[in-house]
């Protein structure tokens, strides 16, 4: 079974948030949702969600 992790600060961000889910798409709202509340971001721009889906790895456990 995997899951998908993410870090802000794997992105260059000086921020300690992480996160995990069971897919991808359970993962993006969540950081939609702390980049619109810690950020700022009301809209992610692309160059950052491209950023964002490269810096989410898949844990295998």
């Amino acid at each position: 079974m995997a899951h998908f992790e993410f870090k802000c600060k794997d992105i260059g961000m000086d921020c300690g948030f992480e996160t995990s889910g069971k897919t991808m798409e359970e993962l993006m709202p969540k950081i939609a949702e702390h980049a619109k509340t810690a950020h700022n971001m009301a809209e992610i721009p692309q160059d950052v969600k491209d950023k964002v889906a490269k810096a989410i790895k898949k844990k295998m456990f």
